[in-house]
């Protein structure tokens, strides 16, 4: 019975010391302490070390044995030095004291720190009235006791209470056992540490920390117990001890689950089973005992194990900057107990708790990529403009600048200064210029300091007008003073009021107002006949609201109209609200304003074209019919809203013919005075629209910049563009309108020639000889060679042009090497049949994108559907393990009160039992490892839906924007498909697209096959394990029907076992009754034998005395075989108490089991449940 209660007891401990170090605190397996340290182990007294002594020890009732004690020598037979107290010294081996010594001690003084467990002491010889035991933790410098052991407490240690101790301080008197049959010598000593501080609330970890810790160990033997005197030699007094041993392992704060020996140390027959002393350290510490963290793991303090936390220590946070650091208390505590790790010797120029910053005149490396050793670089500071030894930025690099310096290096004046030098403290002085003329941004130069003045401002510091002009103080340049040159004296005014010099007789602001007396504000007319009130809309007017003479409104700037009620052109918004527009328009309202002008002295050259009657077609209409049709193309060109690049191009080529066919009419038209100017003006005007072509490319630049970074932005960029376009196209319709007022002025040349050839007389020599003059001039010869790109030699006049104009070559193509305008106009026909099958080619590539467009979306929605459903059978399932892992708990809860209970018999234990095993769990590794590791796997390669949904939308929305760019190219193909070259241009750019948005759909279609492929995977994975936990929980149900049977079952065999054991107790009173009457027989039978042995015959009496006998030997072998039962009863008894503790303990092991695979299905429910 006693072994079962120590393997009950031991068992806890056993099982925490296999336990993992990953799951908390663990410890090395337990050993025997003196096995390779009995050279550490002493006493201070022994027998026989100096010469031999003689003890006597009772042998029998009155007999004595005397004995030689002979320990000079180690290994005598007789000897009994203190070594022999090891296990390996064998049992016939023992230390013993000298006589009458007393008190003695047995210490161990070890060489390290180890771990004791518990201390069995077997004794030999007299039973000690009294001894303790002790320890110390520092090598012996201070000593705590463990326990005071006596045969009498009260009389052996009368300060000292009995009982279990209470804290760590509390020190009590535990009895020493007694010998059965009231034998004196032997016995044996058996201090468990744990068993020790069972009272003391505290964790197995802390009872190990606090009283395992031990570098000495000494047991003091205080008083000799009291031997009785029988016969002439009384017995000896000593001590003796057979056999010690001190369970432990190295002392690891809980950090180690193993020991080796420590480097350099002898190795000898005993090291295999010996317990080392250098724990191999786990949780991040080192050091022979696991005492402090490991090197760069000092973020938190080094603190003992502790049951299920292992207080690992942390790694420091050096960001790669160091490879140690140091723990610090302040630091810890600062943070609020988060991080207390400071490294050590930064590197790479940083510094900090972390080595997280940069050190002084260092700043952070910015550019992406850059290896660790740049993380920081040298501040780049300008020393001219840096305050001198001030360190930059750390995190940004920008330099501390004097007080009118800027930039992130320091390098550059302020606006308003100039002059960086290293002697200014300032580092730049200021512009000596004036505030109200000069520019405001920019006041002078930074490196010259020369003052950049404001319009009409003249002056080394900008502080006058130019002559001429006045109001110096509006801060946006000088005006002109405008005064009158009739009436005025001078053209120069007053520069500050603006005020001219006036004629007498004349007043006003610029001398244009006779002195006489005037109408009042918003009148005009002559104050004498009555003044008449101004036609105005006020609210746009200044000053008196109208001309005091002619009455015309005064319009406010950016206002126009005949009574100030129209924005300016210029300016947007609606009136009254006019804001000036951006400062591109005036740029192109310039050019505009220019090619009118230009437009306007060409109509008005052409215009006395009618009143020439000496003039005849000389091919004059076609080539203005072909200068029409390219302006038409300009104008068609600058109609449409979306021009390109390519058809600013063409504008300019439109405009280099237009100009080639003028250049040819210098030849043919006697107007060489009227048209000498026209080369010029489209000189000009080719000049204008390269400016253009520049100004375009410009604001493309900046449109695409605009567009991809804020869609408001671009949208207002098109906006205005659109409106730019239109009034471009406005413009060009104006020009449309001249050239067709060309055209009826140049039918009225025609009809006034046909006139003079009628009506002037056929006869007339003058006019024939003219006509011939006429018929000869020009040669079109050169003319013909250009339009049909050959090489003809034959003059071709008005008069006579023999032969074809253009002969056909045969040639099917030329391609980029055409000369010609007619060989050029073919290959541009039959390019543009290549780009018409093109655009056919390219409409069905739209279709079937469209179609595969579509097709995406449907395959987004039927995902989106099934991942809903999943969601839904997740949670559902979910829901379900949840409720019958409770149900599993709840029972498991029932078997074990049902076997917990100490009414409970074996057979139904057993019964129940093999019910608990024979239930098909998947708790083997075989079966919950493949699963799980078929989920992990499936959920590795799932990707996020939603990521993956959000990407298929983005996918869509950019096809479909490539889509509607791709139609927008092909629409503006088909509008524009005599300009070939851009209609190409879009093309290219619309295949692009569709290709781009090809590649798009295929790896959008690649990503929801992916997903489809994932979810039913899940649902192959959730199928058999729903299927499994459907079993279960029927197997459950099963299972608790046959716990509710057994449980009856249990409470009728309870009843039965308290019968029977009512019944063993009648039995076993009666069978000591028929003892105690078998005894008075049995001494009845020796009296009668007696009196046999005298008298050889009783008679009758004597047969009587044998029957009786015979019935009491009968009895008496009844008795024994009942006591023989009940000894059989007792021992299944403690054969089921055991089965019930083994049963329980599988039972806990199983619990736990269910509990990790529950905790297990119910995060990778989770997972999948919020994994959408």
């Amino acid at each position: 019975m006693r072994p079962l209660l120590l393997l009950c007891l031991a068992l806890p401990g056993l099982l925490c010391a296999q336990q993992a170090c990953s799951r908390g605190a663990c410890y090395p397996p337990v050993g025997d302490l003196l096995i390779g340290r009995t050279q550490f182990l002493r006493a201070s007294s022994t027998c026989g070390l100096t010469k031999p002594e003689t003890y006597c020890t009772q042998y029998g009732e009155w007999q004595m044995k005397c004995c030689k004690c002979d320990s000079r020598l180690p290994h005598n037979y007789n000897g009994h030095r203190v070594e022999n107290v090891a296990s390996s010294s064998g049992p016939t081996r023992w230390w013993q004291s000298q006589n009458d010594v007393s008190p003695v001690s047995l210490q161990l003084d070890l060489d390290s720190r180890l771990q004791l467990q518990d201390i069995m002491m077997d004794l030999k010889g007299p039973m000690p009235a009294g001894l303790l035991i002790e320890r110390s933790s520092d090598f012996g410098k201070t000593w705590q006791v463990y326990q005071y052991l006596a045969t009498d407490c009260t009389s052996a240690f009368p300060r000292v209470r009995q009982g279990q101790p209470q804290s760590w301080q509390d020190v009590r008197c535990q009895p020493l056992p007694q010998r059965p049959n009231g034998h004196l010598n032997g016995g044996k000593v058996h201090l468990n540490l744990m068993d020790l501080a069972s009272a003391i609330p505290a964790t197995r970890s802390q009872k190990i920390q606090e009283l395992g810790d031990i570098t000495n160990l000494r047991i003091n033997f205080t008083q000799l117990a009291p031997v009785p005197q029988r016969g002439y030699h009384p017995p000896s007094a000593y001590f003796a001890v057979s056999q010690l041993r001190l369970h432990g392992s190295c002392f690891c704060h809980g950090h180690a689950d193993r020991c080796i020996p420590r480097p350099g140390a002898p190795a000898g027959p005993s090291t295999a089973v010996q317990v080392h002393d250098v724990c191999v350290c786990q949780h991040n510490t080192a050091g022979p005992n696991c005492e402090r963290c490991a090197p760069f793991y000092n973020n938190r303090p080094w603190r003992p194990a502790d049951g299920q936390d292992a207080h690992v220590c942390q790694r420091c946070d050096c960001n790669g900057h160091s490879e140690t650091c140091h723990f610090d208390p302040a630091v810890f505590a600062a943070s609020q107990g988060t991080r207390g790790g400071v490294c050590d010797n930064c590197r790479d120029h940083t510094e900090g708790q972390n080595c997280e910053r940069c050190q002084l005149h260092y700043f952070r490396n910015r550019r992406p990529g850059a290896p660790i050793q740049e993380t920081c670089i040298p501040c780049e500071c300008d020393p001219d403009g840096a305050v001198p030894g001030a360190p930059c930025d750390p995190a940004t690099g920008q330099c501390v600048c004097k007080e009118h310096v800027q930039g992130e290096r320091c390098d550059l004046c302020k606006p308003g200064f100039t002059g960086l030098t290293h002697t200014n403290p300032q580092g730049c002085h200021r512009c000596d210029c004036s505030i109200l003329g000069s520019r405001r941004d920019m006041p002078c130069d930074e490196e010259s300091g020369r003052c950049l003045c404001l319009p009409n401002v003249v002056g080394p510091k900008c502080d006058q007008c130019a002559p001429n002009h006045w109001k110096l103080a509006s801060g946006r340049g000088c005006e002109p003073c405008a005064c009158d040159l009739r009436h005025a004296l001078s053209l120069q005014c007053n520069q500050f009021t603006g005020q001219c010099p006036c004629r007498e007789g004349f007043d006003g602001l610029t001398c244009s107002a006779a002195a006489i007396r005037q109408c009042p504000d918003r009148t005009h007319g002559d104050a004498a006949t009555g003044c008449r009130a101004c036609d105005c809309d006020f609210r746009g007017t200044e000053g008196p609201g109208c001309d005091k003479v002619s009455g015309r409104c005064l319009c406010r700037p950016g206002l126009t109209g005949r009574r100030c009620d129209q924005c300016q052109r210029g300016y947007c918004d609606r009136y009254p609200v006019c804001v000036a527009c951006h400062p591109c328009f005036h740029t192109y309202d310039a050019d505009l304003r220019e090619q009118a002008l230009r437009l306007g002295r060409l109509r008005n050259t052409t215009a006395g074209l009618g009143s020439r009657p000496d003039l005849e077609d000389h091919g004059l209409a076609s080539r203005i019919l072909d200068a029409k049709s390219r302006i038409d193309q300009i104008q068609a060109i600058l109609d449409n809203s979306l021009v390109s690049q390519q058809d600013v191009a063409q504008v300019a080529d439109g405009i280099l013919s237009i100009r080639q066919t003028l250049q040819g009419l210098q030849l043919d038209l006697p107007l060489a005075e009227e048209v000498l100017a026209l080369p010029g003006d489209l000189e000009r005007l080719d000049r204008s629209f390269q400016h253009l072509l520049v100004l375009y490319q410009g604001r493309r630049e900046q449109f695409e910049k605009l567009s991809s970074a804020d869609p408001s932005g671009a949208f207002r960029m098109l906006t205005e563009a659109y409106e730019r376009s239109a009034q471009a196209a406005q413009q060009v319709s104006d020009s449309t309108r001249l050239l067709s007022q060309l055209r009826e002025n140049r039918r009225e040349a025609e009809g006034l020639e046909w006139q003079a050839g009628t009506g002037g007389g056929a006869s007339s020599p003058q006019l024939a000889a003219l006509r011939l003059e006429m018929a000869a001039l020009p040669d079109l010869t050169p003319t013909i060679n250009k339009l049909c790109g050959g090489s003809r030699r034959t003059a071709c006049t008005p008069g006579a042009c023999p032969g074809d104009l253009c002969p056909r070559d045969n040639g099917t193509s030329c391609g980029s090497h055409c000369k010609g305008a007619l060989p050029k106009v073919g290959e541009a026909l039959r390019t543009a049949g290549q780009v018409a099958e093109q655009l056919r080619s390219f409409n069905a590539q739209l279709q079937q994108t469209r179609q595969m467009i579509r097709a995406v979306e449907e395959a987004t929605s039927q995902v989106q559907s099934d991942v809903q459903r999943l969601e839904t059978q997740v949670s559902t399932s979910r829901s379900q393990m949840e409720e019958d892992l409770r149900r599993t708990r709840l029972q498991i809860q029932q078997v074990r009160d049902f076997l917990a209970d100490p009414d409970t018999d074996a057979a139904s234990i057993q019964e129940v039992s093999e019910a608990v095993l024979g239930l098909w769990l998947p708790t083997d590794s075989a079966t919950v490892l493949q699963k799980m590791r078929e989920i992990q796997a499936i959920a590795a390669r799932l990707p996020n839906v939603d990521l993956v949904l959000s990407q298929t939308k983005q996918d869509i929305a950019r096809a479909r924007r490539l889509q509607a760019e791709a139609e927008q190219a092909r629409s503006q193909a088909h509008a524009v498909e005599g300009q070939v070259e851009d209609v190409v241009g879009h093309l290219r750019q619309g295949t692009a697209g569709l290709q781009e948005a090809q590649v798009t759909m295929q790896g959008t279609s690649r990503s929801l096959r992916l997903i489809q492929e994932r979810v039913a995977e899940v649902r192959q994975v959730l199928g058999p394990a729903e299927k499994l936990v459907t079993g279960m929980t029927g197997q459950l149900g099963d299972f608790q029907a046959r716990i509710q049977e057994l449980r009856r079952q249990a409470q009728q065999q309870r009843a039965q076992a308290a019968r029977a054991q009512k019944l063993a107790e009648g039995a076993s009173q009666q069978a000591l009754s028929a003892q105690e009457g078998f005894e008075r027989v049995r001494q009845k039978y020796a009296e009668l034998k007696d009196r046999l042995g005298q008298a050889s015959l009783l008679g009758e009496q004597g047969n009587r005395i044998l029957s009786v006998k015979t019935e009491a030997e009968e009895l008496f072998g009844e008795t024994m075989e009942m006591m023989d039962k009940m000894r059989d009863m007792e021992s299944e008894l403690l054969q089921g108490s055991q089965a019930i503790l083994l049963r329980s303990a599988d039972l806990t092991g199983l619990e736990k089991r269910v509990e990790q695979i529950r905790d297990h299905i119910h995060e990778r429910v989770l997972y999948y449940a919020t994994c959408k």
